[in-house]
Protein backbone atom coordinates (compact mmCIF):
# COMPACT_ATOMS: atom_id res chain seq x y z
CA UNK A 1 0.00 0.00 0.00
CA UNK A 2 2.90 2.02 0.33
CA UNK A 3 3.87 1.39 -2.54
CA UNK A 4 0.77 2.39 -4.34
CA UNK A 5 0.18 5.82 -2.38
CA UNK A 6 3.95 6.40 -3.52
CA UNK A 7 3.10 5.72 -7.34
CA UNK A 8 -0.17 7.89 -7.08
CA UNK A 9 1.97 10.58 -5.90
CA UNK A 10 4.70 10.45 -7.72
CA UNK A 11 2.26 10.23 -11.03
CA UNK A 12 0.52 13.37 -9.63
CA UNK A 13 3.55 15.05 -9.34
CA UNK A 14 4.19 14.30 -12.97
CA UNK A 15 1.08 15.37 -14.10
CA UNK A 16 1.59 18.31 -12.25
CA UNK A 17 5.06 19.18 -13.78
CA UNK A 18 3.88 18.88 -16.89
CA UNK A 19 1.11 21.53 -16.49
CA UNK A 20 3.81 23.76 -15.52
CA UNK A 21 6.25 22.93 -18.03
CA UNK A 22 3.18 23.48 -20.33
CA UNK A 23 2.37 27.09 -18.83
CA UNK A 24 6.07 28.24 -18.83
CA UNK A 25 6.92 27.18 -22.96
CA UNK A 26 3.56 29.39 -23.27
CA UNK A 27 5.08 32.44 -21.60
CA UNK A 28 8.33 31.89 -23.47
CA UNK A 29 6.35 31.79 -27.17
CA UNK A 30 4.62 35.42 -26.82
CA UNK A 31 7.94 37.80 -28.15
CA UNK A 32 8.70 40.43 -24.96
CA UNK A 33 8.03 43.42 -28.32
CA UNK A 34 4.13 42.21 -27.71
CA UNK A 35 4.31 42.01 -23.65
CA UNK A 36 5.19 45.85 -23.44
CA UNK A 37 2.56 46.68 -26.10
CA UNK A 38 0.50 45.18 -24.28
CA UNK A 39 1.59 47.08 -20.83
CA UNK A 40 1.47 50.31 -22.48
CA UNK A 41 -2.25 50.06 -24.05
CA UNK A 42 -3.32 48.71 -20.42
CA UNK A 43 -1.81 52.00 -19.32
CA UNK A 44 -2.98 53.94 -22.19
CA UNK A 45 -6.47 52.44 -21.32
CA UNK A 46 -6.49 52.93 -17.02
CA UNK A 47 -5.25 56.81 -17.58
CA UNK A 48 -8.05 57.09 -20.68
CA UNK A 49 -10.57 55.18 -17.68
CA UNK A 50 -9.50 57.95 -15.04
CA UNK A 51 -9.84 60.97 -17.82
CA UNK A 52 -13.37 59.72 -18.66
CA UNK A 53 -14.20 59.59 -14.60
CA UNK A 54 -13.00 63.09 -14.30
CA UNK A 55 -15.14 63.85 -17.11
CA UNK A 56 -18.10 62.14 -15.77
CA UNK A 57 -18.06 64.33 -12.78
CA UNK A 58 -17.79 67.22 -14.40
CA UNK A 59 -20.18 66.52 -16.40
CA UNK A 60 -22.70 65.77 -13.58
CA UNK A 61 -21.86 69.07 -11.74
CA UNK A 62 -22.39 70.57 -14.73
CA UNK A 63 -25.90 69.09 -14.94
CA UNK A 64 -27.22 69.79 -11.13
CA UNK A 65 -25.97 73.53 -12.40
CA UNK A 66 -28.41 73.74 -15.14
CA UNK A 67 -31.28 71.46 -13.44
CA UNK A 68 -30.57 74.21 -10.53
CA UNK A 69 -30.38 77.28 -13.49
CA UNK A 70 -33.91 75.69 -14.51
CA UNK A 71 -35.82 75.70 -11.17
CA UNK A 72 -34.74 79.55 -10.87
CA UNK A 73 -35.47 80.56 -14.54
CA UNK A 74 -39.01 78.71 -13.77
CA UNK A 75 -39.46 80.72 -10.86
CA UNK A 76 -38.56 84.05 -12.38
CA UNK A 77 -41.06 83.30 -15.22
CA UNK A 78 -43.59 82.38 -12.90
CA UNK A 79 -43.16 86.05 -10.88
CA UNK A 80 -42.61 87.49 -14.37
CA UNK A 81 -46.01 85.89 -15.48
CA UNK A 82 -47.92 87.63 -11.72
CA UNK A 83 -46.26 90.61 -12.67
CA UNK A 84 -47.81 90.80 -16.24
CA UNK A 85 -51.27 89.82 -14.84
CA UNK A 86 -51.00 92.21 -12.41
CA UNK A 87 -50.22 95.10 -14.71
CA UNK A 88 -52.64 93.43 -17.47
CA UNK A 89 -55.58 93.89 -14.46
CA UNK A 90 -54.50 97.66 -13.72
CA UNK A 91 -54.41 98.68 -17.20
CA UNK A 92 -57.76 97.11 -17.85
CA UNK A 93 -59.11 99.05 -14.23
CA UNK A 94 -57.29 102.27 -15.84
CA UNK A 95 -59.58 101.96 -18.91
CA UNK A 96 -62.58 101.03 -17.44
CA UNK A 97 -61.33 104.35 -15.13
CA UNK A 98 -61.14 106.55 -18.25
CA UNK A 99 -64.62 105.03 -19.93
CA UNK A 100 -66.55 105.65 -17.15
CA UNK A 101 -65.09 109.56 -16.71
CA UNK A 102 -65.45 110.03 -20.24
CA UNK A 103 -69.17 108.98 -19.98
CA UNK A 104 -69.37 111.48 -17.17
CA UNK A 105 -68.15 114.13 -18.72
CA UNK A 106 -70.67 113.51 -21.89
CA UNK A 107 -73.64 113.09 -19.54
CA UNK A 108 -72.34 116.53 -17.76
CA UNK A 109 -71.87 118.60 -21.05
CA UNK A 110 -75.02 117.35 -22.16
CA UNK A 111 -76.93 118.33 -19.06
CA UNK A 112 -75.03 121.60 -18.81
CA UNK A 113 -76.29 122.35 -23.03
CA UNK A 114 -73.07 122.70 -24.19
CA UNK A 115 -71.22 120.44 -27.13
CA UNK A 116 -68.57 117.97 -25.63
CA UNK A 117 -65.19 118.49 -27.36
CA UNK A 118 -63.15 115.98 -27.16
CA UNK A 119 -59.53 118.32 -27.06
CA UNK A 120 -60.85 120.80 -25.12
CA UNK A 121 -58.96 119.60 -21.54
CA UNK A 122 -56.02 119.95 -23.73
CA UNK A 123 -56.35 123.01 -24.62
CA UNK A 124 -55.39 126.31 -22.48
CA UNK A 125 -57.82 127.70 -20.68
CA UNK A 126 -60.27 129.97 -22.44
CA UNK A 127 -59.62 133.84 -21.78
CA UNK A 128 -61.96 135.99 -20.31
CA UNK A 129 -63.47 138.43 -22.33
CA UNK A 130 -63.89 141.45 -21.52
CA UNK A 131 -60.92 144.30 -20.40
CA UNK A 132 -58.45 143.39 -17.59
CA UNK A 133 -56.97 145.85 -15.10
CA UNK A 134 -53.15 144.98 -14.32
CA UNK A 135 -52.12 146.13 -11.20
CA UNK A 136 -50.19 149.60 -10.70
CA UNK A 137 -46.70 149.36 -10.48
CA UNK A 138 -45.90 151.20 -7.60
CA UNK A 139 -48.98 152.72 -5.16
CA UNK A 140 -47.28 155.68 -4.45
CA UNK A 141 -48.07 156.67 -7.93
CA UNK A 142 -51.35 158.81 -8.63
CA UNK A 143 -51.89 157.66 -12.56
CA UNK A 144 -54.70 155.71 -13.26
CA UNK A 145 -54.65 151.99 -13.92
CA UNK A 146 -54.25 150.58 -17.56
CA UNK A 147 -57.19 149.14 -19.22
CA UNK A 148 -55.62 145.71 -20.90
CA UNK A 149 -57.05 142.59 -22.36
CA UNK A 150 -58.66 140.74 -25.14
CA UNK A 151 -61.43 143.06 -26.21
CA UNK A 152 -59.40 146.25 -26.60
CA UNK A 153 -58.43 145.60 -30.41
CA UNK A 154 -62.11 145.62 -30.04
CA UNK A 155 -62.71 148.56 -28.29
CA UNK A 156 -60.94 150.96 -30.20
CA UNK A 157 -62.45 153.74 -32.38
CA UNK A 158 -62.11 153.17 -36.27
CA UNK A 159 -59.49 155.78 -37.98
CA UNK A 160 -61.48 158.12 -39.55
CA UNK A 161 -61.41 157.78 -43.24
CA UNK A 162 -61.15 160.17 -46.11
CA UNK A 163 -64.13 160.61 -46.77
CA UNK A 164 -64.75 161.82 -43.36
CA UNK A 165 -62.64 164.71 -43.58
CA UNK A 166 -64.86 166.24 -46.46
CA UNK A 167 -67.94 168.50 -45.51
CA UNK A 168 -70.84 167.46 -47.57
CA UNK A 169 -72.60 170.92 -48.92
Amino acid sequence: MARAQCRRWICRLGVLSALLAGFGSGCVLVPRSRLDEYQRLAETLRSENARLKDRILALQGQNRDYADRAVDDLRRSAAQDQAIERLEQSVQAYQEDRDRLHEAYQRLTASLGMRPSPTAAVREPTRRRGPRIEPQSSPEEDRPKEVTGVDDEENRPEPPHASDDRTDP
